[in-house]
Parts: structure tokens; C-alpha cells; sequence
């Protein structure tokens, strides 16, 4: 039962509640061998330079292309990040450390989406381990200790969500369970696993927190981590693009139908090899648009991306609200008659405009914008 004593033979163990919205929504509960708050030093933590966002100057409204393979390895899973875009309600990043490190880092600012676009991951969490490949997305609730593992350095997206970040409420029915028309199942999910290395050994740990763009580094001398299990609805989870059904229809569909998570003020969505429209006279290439209430980044991560010329793996185009956009001059007619796509690619839609960073300048395609232009090779 809840809040009553647990014992690990004659040891009392210290239960520690997990908690989201305060006390009314989903939680776990863990039974930890050592108060969490046995921290023996608190200092502050430099070696991260994202916590400050800082805004380039005023830019041109035009379309954008990003190309994340100029981004070299550095630092660690920490400080080895790279921010794209921001704004009040989320952070769109690149993540590709160099090496390891020993401390486990906690986001108190926001829920994390990791995307693993490269490489092979073991992630130690609070609630156990996860072992990612490329293609996973990774969730990680706000303020849960964390630290990833690798023989070579990863490349990942990463998506900061500064209120909430979850399965789409209309995928679930009023009992909680997917409902059959969802993108995935239950058993579509990596949940953590038990780690023994970690919960099992009693010796000091460090724990890096983000809170309020400032980062703490906090010492414990005993095992934070030690426990003899947890129960609850909370945890870090993942899924991979393999695993989520794409939709198809007569004509051609609009993003939300490929919606895969909701967060507060951003939506992501997943698109995926899938047989295409089966009107006779559908034009599978998407149609030109103006999404006047979303900006729009979409990384491409595997296949042949029809609609865009300048496109390779790795690139992240940015289509800002206010221009339309749409496919390249020639892609819309020469999709007609095609019966499938075999391309992979993940969107981050938000409803309030996004800024770029200074450090997006580096990383960006000039000819972009002009690409659009008929007899534009």
C-alpha cells in the first residue's frame, strides 16, 4: 500500500513520490535505500552554455535549410548541444556529444523528446535502462536524472517542452487505454528496464539540474539511485519509427494525420514509408500551403525526399508562418502517378513563432530560399 512502510530485509526504505500538476495527475513512486535529499555539496554547473538563449539579429522572413552534418562531435550529452530555435513554449536543438561523462543530468525546465537520427544509445534513467537505436524517439518527464552511453558519438534532435509533452489525448480511450485507431500500441514502447549497475551498488553520484536556464551540480555521497523498485505512471519511454503506422487516404492527407505526440503549444509528427494516395488522380506530392498559425521544422532522416531539391539526410527545413511553402518546381507534377514513398522524417509544428539562434547561423544553406525559383537546378 501507498505511504506505508517498505522494508528491504530490516531496512526502512524512503518513499519518494514522482509527481506531475502537483499531486493530481500521474505519478510513480519510488522506494529509494537513501533520502533524496542527501546531498552533501551544491555548486554551480559552467559547462553548458544552452541554458541563455541568444535571438539572431532580425532576420528575413523566408525559408530555411539547416544542415546538421556540419555539426562536429562535442563535449558531452550535457554541454554537447546545439540550439537551432526557441520560443516561449519550446527549444529545438541538436545534440551530438563527443565523449562521456560520468554525472547524470535533470531538465526541472521542461520535458525532453529526443530524436536518435545516428549511433546507438544506453541511457541510465531514475526509473531504469534504455537501450535506443537509430529511428528512436526518447521521452524523458521533467526533472528525472539521466545520462546516455555510447562507443561512438551519437547524433541526435532534441526538443525541450517547457509545459507538457505526451501521447495525444484523442489516441486514448476514457479508461486510458490506445484506442485501435491509434499510430501505435502498447507494445509498441521500450519501457525502462531494470539496472541493476545502477540501483544495486552503493557509491557517490553527481547529478547536473537545469532550473530557470541555470544549471546546479549536486554532489551525494551515498547511492541516489539505489532502490528496490518503483510502481506509477510516470517513467521515460520510447518508440521507434518502425513501430508507428502511417495513414493513408484517397487524396493527399494534411500533417496532423501523421500527428505522433502533443505538447503544450507544438505538435510533432512522423512521416513514414507508406503507400500513397489511390485516387486516380491524386496528386501525392503535399499541395502548397500557408500554415498562418505554425511555424514549421521538419529533419529528414532516411530515404528519397521527392519534394525537395538541396535535401540530404540530416537537413532540417525551417518554413516559417506568414510565406507560403510547398514543393520544389517540378516535384508536384512529376509525383502524380507515384504509389508510394519510402521517405522518413520527423515535424515540430508550434503555434507561436519561433526565434533562431545565433548559433543556427553556422549551420545554414544561403541558396535556400532561392531554390523555388523555376529553372533553379
Amino acid at each position: 500500500m501507498h505511504h506505508t512502510a517498505h522494508y528491504a530485509g530490516d531496512r526502512l526504505l524512503n518513499e519518494y513520490c514522482f509527481t506531475r500538476e502537483g499531486f493530481e495527475e500521474p505519478f510513480s513512486i519510488l522506494y529509494l535505500y537513501h533520502p533524496p535529499t542527501g546531498e552533501v555539496e551544491s555548486m554551480p554547473y559552467t559547462g553548458a552554455a544552452w541554458g541563455s538563449l541568444e535571438k539572431r539579429d532580425a532576420t528575413l522572413l523566408q525559408r530555411r535549410h539547416f544542415r546538421s552534418s556540419k555539426e562536429q562531435p562535442q563535449g558531452h550529452f550535457i554541454s554537447g548541444r546545439t540550439p537551432i530555435a526557441f520560443n516561449d513554449d519550446l527549444t529545438y536543438g541538436l545534440c551530438h556529444p563527443a565523449e562521456l561523462d560520468s554525472a547524470f543530468f535533470a531538465n526541472n525546465d521542461a520535458d525532453e523528446l529526443f530524436f536518435l537520427a545516428q549511433g546507438e544509445i544506453d541511457i541510465q534513467t531514475l526509473f531504469g535502462k534504455l537501450k535506443l537505436v537509430s529511428g528512436d524517439y526518447l521521452i524523458l518527464p521533467r526533472s528525472c536524472p539521466y545520462r546516455f552511453n555510447f562507443s561512438s558519438p551519437p547524433k541526435l534532435i532534441y526538443v525541450e517542452a517547457k509545459q507538457h509533452l505526451s501521447i495525444p489525448d484523442n489516441f486514448i480511450n476514457v479508461r486510458g487505454q490506445l484506442k485501435m485507431d491509434a499510430p501505435y500500441s502498447e507494445r509498441s514502447f521500450k519501457c525502462p528496464e531494470w539496472d541493476a549497475e545502477l540501483m544495486e551498488r552503493d557509491e557517490p553520484v553527481s547529478i547536473v539540474r537545469k532550473r530557470q536556464g541555470t544549471f546546479t551540480h549536486t554532489c551525494y555521497s551515498n547511492n541516489y539511485f539505489k532502490m528496490s523498485g518503483w510502481d506509477g505512471y510516470v517513467y521515460p519511454y520510447a518508440i521507434n519509427l518502425n513501430n508507428i503506422q502511417p495513414k493513408t487516404g484517397r487524396v493527399h492527407l494534411p500533417p496532423v494525420s501523421h500527428l505522433t505526440f502533443a505538447g503544450g503549444g507544438f505538435a510533432v509528427m512522423s512521416f513514414l514509408p507508406r503507400v500513397l494516395d489511390f485516387d486516380e488522380h491524386a496528386v501525392p506530392c503535399p499541395f502548397y500551403h500557408s500554415s498562418v498559425d505554425c511555424d514549421e521544422l521538419l529533419f529528414y532522416h532516411s530515404g528519397d525526399f521527392t519534394s525537395r531539391k538541396t535535401i540530404e539526410r540530416g537537413s532540417i527545413s525551417y518554413h516559417p508562418s506568414g510565406i507560403p511553402h510547398g514543393p520544389h518546381p517540378g516535384a508536384y507534377k512529376n509525383s502524380i502517378g507515384l504509389k508510394q514513398t519510402n521517405e522518413q522524417a520527423v515535424m515540430v509544428d508550434t503555434f507561436a513563432p519561433l526565434f533562431l539562434t545565433r548559433q543556427s547561423e553556422g549551420l545554414e544553406d544561403p541558396d535556400y530560399p532561392t531554390s523555388w525559383q523555376e529553372g533553379t537546378s
